[in-house]
């Protein structure tokens, strides 16, 4: 997936640096940072500061209050008074407050860190917060807190306290840090460190979204791995594999996020309308569609019966692009603590627009949120979870592509299939003969086997014996065909597999008036992924013809 420039130039620190001082010239008194790199926010705050001329003081519990001018303000061992007392440390911007402007108007900059775990039941800081932000503005001084990324304890001052987000680096950012590391560690190979371009931005889009310290920890992780193999340089392929690594432990360690792996396209038999449809549109997030007017892809809605493949395709279309597949288990979501659920959405929402260009599954969202519309006993939480993924569904600009797939559409609330969230509805439905040789194509091949090891007749009799079986019990009837295979002592035959479906009872027997109301809805209501007999020998034909004329041209 190719980016627009202004994406791959997002720079966390200055963006974040801009919209703090704009805030703070707004007239904020308080301000609350939330991030999940503390002391880089923390440094940032400082360094945006003191070039803007201002006084900074910074307290934690550890050094107590300390002041920095723009000569020290990288020196982290600079002392400071040792009062761990919040108390007293957070009533210090009083004085300020008291004395009015400073003669020359000079900004006078408090910031607090990790002050939350004082702020409960704490009504000496919540009455101090609550004058703060009224009259700190007029004296020329303002208060930030910066905190993990995760709302204030709830108190009286808690509408009244304006909030920002400090968002992890950007890719110019992990490029440095990835420069810094190279340069550092080049006296540890024989042979000079030398990535191009394409290299070193592989590795970085492998760390996207993590903290620096953390994609620091896992190319150094890669390069120490590599000099203990007695590399004589470190291959980018390496470093961008421990990377993935890294990352991928992370996101996981989330119960509400997964990192899928990638497969190729060509591991999904048919959905040629649906293979097409993505294919047109992997270059789209570019400069060059930008300027030739063309929107970025939102994403599609994938619907049909179980079975069908429609996970399968989400790993596919993160293939196509290039891009890490991530899952969000809506499923997951709900928490037992009021308000929790809408702050777990919205922290996994700023989570994947840090990692992009990605691709985002909503995996069987039905699950999830099916009967939303029908009321329930959860005080609306359901609709306030939709809401804020909605919300972030229109104001998303980050290159991420949404995949919702569910099995019953029915009982979905409508506002969520409506176009402008989505390009396109596509369906799933039972594959066709042509499509079911293909899946088995695919299947024996990943098993080390093929269908030229069977005759046509064969061929023949396995689809015919396949009828109505969806994808994943194909796949369920060659692994079963293999073990009758091997455990007979008899080379994998046609009778095996045919065995195997036989032995099985099919969904669309099982639950036949459910996917026939499927199946009913999806040609109503949506494209179809695959191409109708009739459209496919449309396309021979055409394909035919192109031929015949190239070999005249030729002629």
């Amino acid at each position: 997936m190719d980016v627009t420039t202004n994406h791959a130039a997002r720079h966390s620190e200055n963006d974040f640096g801009e919209q703090l001082l704009m805030l703070i010239d707004s007239g904020a008194g308080v301000i609350h940072v939330r991030t999940n790199e503390v002391l880089r926010a923390t440094s940032c705050i400082r360094r945006a500061i003191l070039l803007d001329k201002g006084t900074y003081k910074e307290w934690d519990i550890v050094n107590g209050m300390r002041s920095f001018t723009i000569q020290n303000h990288n020196d982290e061992a600079v002392p400071g008074d040792n009062n761990s007392d919040i108390g007293s440390a957070f009533s210090e911007p009083l004085g300020a407050m008291r004395d009015g402007p400073s003669a020359d108007n000079q900004l006078r900059c408090f910031v607090f860190v990790n002050p939350h775990v004082f702020m409960e039941n704490n009504p000496h800081m919540t009455q101090l917060l609550l004058m703060y932000n009224e009259y700190l503005p007029a004296a020329g001084t303002c208060v930030i807190m910066v905190t993990p990324d995760a709302p204030l304890p709830e108190t009286a001052a808690s509408g009244s306290i304006l909030s920002i987000h400090f968002h992890p680096p950007g890719l110019q950012e992990l490029r440095a840090s990835l420069s810094s590391l190279l340069s550092d560690a080049a006296e540890s190979f024989p042979e000079k460190i030398k990535f191009d371009s394409d290299e070193l931005d592989k590795i970085c889009f492998a760390g996207a979204g993590m903290t620096r310290l953390q994609f620091e920890t896992y190319v150094s992780l890669g390069m120490i791995k590599e000099g203990r193999e007695e590399a004589q340089v470190p291959d980018p392929e390496h470093l961008a594999s421990e990377v993935q690594v890294g990352k991928t432990d992370i996101v996981n360690s989330s119960d509400i996020l997964e990192l899928y792996p990638k497969t190729d396209i060509g591991d999904v038999g048919g959905m040629e309308n649906l293979k097409e449809w993505i294919n047109k549109r992997k270059s789209c997030y570019s400069d060059e569609a930008q300027e030739a007017g063309v929107e970025p892809p939102k994403g599609l809605v994938l619907v049909g019966v179980p079975g069908s493949g429609k996970s399968l395709v989400a790993k596919a279309v993160a293939g196509v692009f290039g891009v890490p597949l991530i899952r969000l288990d809506f499923g997951r979501v709900f928490s037992s603590y009021v308000g929790s659920s809408e702050q777990r959405v919205r922290s996994a929402l700023r989570m994947i627009e840090s990692m992009a260009p990605c691709v985002l599954m909503v995996d069987e969202i039905d699950k999830g949120l099916g009967g939303i519309g029908g009321g329930g006993s959860d005080s609306g939480v359901s609709m306030r979870v939709l809401g804020s993924f909605l919300t972030w569904l229109n104001d998303c600009t980050a290159p991420v592509f949404s995949m919702v797939t569910a099995n019953n559409i029915v009982g979905l609330p409508p506002e969520l299939l409506r176009r402008g969230r989505f390009d396109a509805i596509f369906s799933t439905s039972l594959p066709s003969p042509s499509e079911r040789q293909e899946v088995f194509a695919i299947h024996l091949r990943k098993r080390g086997h093929s269908l030229d090891e069977f005759t046509e007749e064969e061929i023949e009799q396995i689809v015919a014996a396949s009828d109505r079986y969806v994808p994943a019990e194909l796949e369920a009837a060659v692994r079963d065909a293999l073990v009758e295979a091997f455990s007979s002592g008899e080379d994998l035959s046609a009778k095996h597999i045919t065995k195997a479906l036989s032995d099985m009872v099919p969904l669309s027997k099982s639950f036949a008036s459910q996917i026939e109301q499927m199946s009913r809805w999806a040609a109503d209501n949506a494209t179809p992924v695959s191409l109708s007999d009739h459209q496919r020998r449309e396309r021979a034909a055409a394909g035919k013809n192109r031929s015949r004329i190239s070999s005249r041209r030729r002629s």
